[in-house]
Parts: C-alpha cells; sequence; structure tokens
C-alpha cells in the first residue's frame, strides 16, 4: 500500500513538474518582444497624430494601430533624468548619482549598479537585450556603459548628443559597434536604424523574445567643430569645448530639406527635416518587424524623452513651455503603443501616464518582478487592455522647480511663487488658480514636499 501510494505521489509530482514546465514554456512563448522607441526632444506639435505640422505617418500608424496617448508625461524636462526613469521606474531624485541632473562631459555622474534596469529585469526571463541609440547615463568609466546594466549588446552614442555625420562631440568622437568604439560613415538616425534591422533579423528564427530600447538622438540638435561642418548643417549657437569653438547645429540629409524648402524660419525647417527622416526611418523598423513576422507579438511603445527647444526648432504648441520647463509644454509628450496581437486599435486614451509607469507595466506583462529598490510607477495594464480609468499622482522636481499633479490638478513652484491650475478645464496652463483655492495649494505643496523629502538620496 504504501509503495503504491509513493508510486502514486511520484507520478504526480512528476506530472506537476511536467505540467509546471509546459505552462512556463507558453509563458514564455506569449510574452511579447518589446520595442521601446524613444525619441530626443520631440514635442507635441511635431508629430502629425498630435495636429502638429510635420507629417509623421509612420509614427501615427503606431497610435492607429493601438493607442494614443493624450497626456503621456516624461519624469524631467531634460535627457538624463527621463532616461533614468525609463529604464528604472523610479523618479529621478532617487538616482544615487545625480542623475536628476544632465551628464555633461568631464562629468562622472553615473547609473550605480544597485539600480536595476528594465534590459537587466527582462534579461532575467529570457529577454535578449539591446540598446541601439543613445545611453547619456554614463559613461566616464567602461564599467558605466550599458552592456555593464543589462544590455547584451550596446550600438549608438554615449553621451547627449553628437554631430549627426561625423558621430563625435565636437571633436571628440563617440561612436560604439556592438560595445566597442568605433567609426562608421553615415547620418546617425540612418545608421542606428540599419542596426536595429540587422537585430531584428538575427533573431528571426529563435525562439527568444527580445528587448530593444532604440533611443534615437533625433531629432535633438547636434555638436559639431568650426573646423569640420558637413554641408546641410545649420548653426545655431556657439560654444567652446576644451578651448575650442564648437557650436550647436542642426543637421539632416539634403532630400529631407528640399522637402520643406516651404517652411520660412530656418531651424524650424531644419528640424522638420531631421523629423521626416526619423520618421521614415521608423517606418523601416516596423515594415522589417511585419516582413519578418514579428510584428505581431511586438509590443511597440513610441515616447519622446522631453518636450522640444524652439531656440533648435521644435515646437510644444498649444502647450505652454518648454525643454527645461514643467508647464505641460516641457513634460507632456507624443507617446503611442501598439501591440497587434493584444491591444486593440484606434484608441485615443487620456488617462494621465508617467514614464515610471513603463517598467511595471512590463513586468507584469512579461513576468519578472519589481523588487529591489523603490519602483515609483504604476502597472496601466487596467487603462491599455480594458481602458479603465485609475487614479494617478505625479512628482516632478526639476533644478529649483517642481510640480505635482493629483487628478485634475497641478501645482507648480518656482523660487517666490506657487501655480495652481485644473489641466482638465485648462490644459494651456493659461489660469492660475492659486490664490482662488489656497487650500488645494496647501495640500498638494504638503504632497509635493513629502515625495520629495522620500526620494531625495543626497
Amino acid at each position: 500500500m504504501e509503495r503504491r501510494t509513493f508510486i502514486r505521489g511520484t507520478f504526480l509530482g512528476a506530472a506537476a513538474f511536467l505540467a509546471g514546465c509546459k505552462d512556463r514554456q507558453r509563458l514564455a512563448q506569449a510574452r511579447p518582444n518589446v520595442l521601446v522607441i524613444f525619441t530626443d526632444d520631440q514635442g507635441m506639435n511635431d508629430v502629425s497624430a498630435y495636429n502638429g505640422d510635420i507629417p509623421t505617418p509612420h509614427m501615427d500608424s503606431i497610435g492607429e494601430r493601438g493607442i494614443r496617448f493624450t497626456q503621456h508625461y516624461a519624469a524631467a524636462p531634460a535627457c538624463t533624468p527621463s532616461r533614468f526613469s525609463l529604464l528604472t521606474g523610479c523618479y529621478p531624485q532617487r538616482s544615487l548619482h545625480s542623475l536628476d541632473e544632465v551628464i555633461m562631459p568631464g562629468d562622472t555622474f553615473h547609473l550605480d549598479p544597485r539600480e536595476t534596469t528594465l534590459a537587466t529585469r527582462l534579461k532575467s526571463v529570457g529577454y535578449r537585450t539591446a540598446l541601439i541609440g543613445k545611453w547619456h547615463l554614463g559613461s566616464a568609466r567602461p564599467e558605466d556603459l550599458p552592456m555593464h546594466h543589462g544590455f547584451d549588446r550596446f550600438t549608438g552614442i554615449s553621451g547627449g548628443c553628437i554631430d549627426y555625420w561625423n558621430h563625435s562631440y565636437g571633436p571628440d568622437p563617440d561612436w560604439y559597434i556592438d560595445n566597442k568604439e568605433a567609426v562608421e560613415e553615415g547620418y546617425a538616425t540612418d545608421l542606428l536604424t540599419d542596426h536595429a534591422l540587422t537585430f531584428f533579423d538575427e533573431q528571426r528564427e529563435s525562439t527568444q523574445p527580445f528587448f530593444l530600447y532604440l533611443s534615437y538622438n533625433a531629432p535633438h540638435y547636434a555638436k559639431s567643430t568650426r573646423d569640420s561642418l558637413p554641408e546641410n548643417t545649420l548653426r545655431v549657437s556657439e560654444f567652446k569645448h576644451n578651448s575650442l569653438v564648437a557650436y550647436n547645429t542642426l543637421q539632416a540629409p539634403k532630400a529631407y530639406l528640399e522637402k520643406f524648402s516651404h517652411i520660412k524660419d530656418e531651424a524650424r525647417r531644419y528640424y522638420a527635416a531631421t523629423v521626416a527622416n526619423l520618421d521614415d526611418n521608423i517606418g523601416r523598423v516596423l515594415d522589417r518587424l511585419k516582413r519578418n513576422m514579428q510584428l505581431d507579438n511586438t509590443l511597440v511603445w513610441l515616447i519622446s524623452d522631453n518636450g522640444a527647444d524652439p531656440q533648435y526648432g521644435g515646437s510644444n504648441l498649444p502647450f505652454r513651455g518648454n525643454k527645461q520647463d514643467l508647464f505641460e509644454g516641457g513634460i507632456r509628450i507624443p507617446a503611442m503603443l501598439m501591440w497587434k496581437s493584444r491591444v486593440k486599435p484606434l484608441q485615443i486614451i487620456n488617462q494621465p501616464l508617467h514614464n515610471v509607469d513603463i517598467l511595471p507595466t512590463l513586468a507584469t506583462i512579461c513576468g519578472f518582478t519589481t523588487t529591489g529598490r523603490p519602483v515609483d510607477g504604476i502597472d496601466a495594464g487596467e487603462i491599455i487592455f480594458s481602458n479603465r480609468r485609475f487614479s494617478r499622482k505625479m512628482f516632478w522636481q526639476w533644478g529649483n522647480k517642481g510640480a505635482f499633479r493629483e487628478g485634475d490638478w497641478k501645482y507648480i513652484t518656482e523660487p517666490k511663487r506657487h501655480m495652481l491650475y485644473n489641466i482638465k478645464e485648462d490644459s494651456l496652463e493659461n489660469r492660475d488658480l492659486a490664490d482662488l483655492y489656497p487650500d488645494k495649494v496647501s495640500i498638494l505643496q504638503k504632497l509635493y514636499a513629502d515625495k520629495y523629502s522620500e526620494c531625495k538620496i543626497r
């Protein structure tokens, strides 16, 4: 009797084990590929899906095949902190090494190994991971680079911006291919797309899901030296780099500049040409995924890192504020999502979301944990899959400015003044209600101060 019981128990245990293995296999097979497309300094008026005046049919198609978000926010109105939050799910103020500021040449700020990235988390559940494009989270030491933070492959730019043709920050080269410094000829946006297509092709026959962080430097301005200005370069402002004269420039291929010859403002013309080239490259990405039969089970999340800078041709209209501001123009960004096999097309979602929400949302979808340091984001699956709204509080701090949003109310603090806006009724932030609702100001001021105190490491 005991022997029969033992045999039966062993059989049932083995069956349960095999069933568990099959469940895990099914889960692994069901996990989508993940493609995050991060554009650089692109405002709401720079995407035609948001009534912008630059045609972006390929970007628009992502929202048409899935969701166009109307209230998606960046974690900060500048590059480094926004990228930190996307990859960690944390507000920039939790950074252990000053990533709530923009990293400039010579800075030693970096992503701490104790801060677990989205790439590391996806890799832990079987994903192949790659960053193709801009890093900007530390490069003073080799161990600061992406391949030491969960990425199997890094091809692109380690710093904040480069000359699109020479691939250098002023005179300093900054171009990597497969984790090594390299030299390559061509326009940066085109080259990054070429590498992305190669990555997709390599994954075509693989049963391993992939995560590609396709972080374009476009349409951010370029850094060029006086002695090596390529054709089709517009000098916008001058600066000194290691005692050498250099320029912030705008650069675009000739054919795209000709396409926008009707735009009188020169900076806007170059910027529009850069965006149009970027859009065509995103079209190449989507087309290759479709041809490889990878598109149906690839979750694509397109997002800008922050609002645009009008000095360099970008536009956040109709919203108030620009890059470096905590008004809507600096932090409300174009964002769209598609996953053909799971997400219904032609959705427009007004639910406020934040780029810290991307990591916890993918945690549920892809099956990884968010253990470790605190994650500030919220799983947005219920709005993505069921269109069920949820309560959302959001916090920002940038230099000596701060903001907090609860529901439709947004509080902004700057030196010597506090502002209050009802975003539902006044998304353009034309009417400051602080004097009319002092109690609401006090409540949001305390929520902001408490969150700032909780997050601030230094």
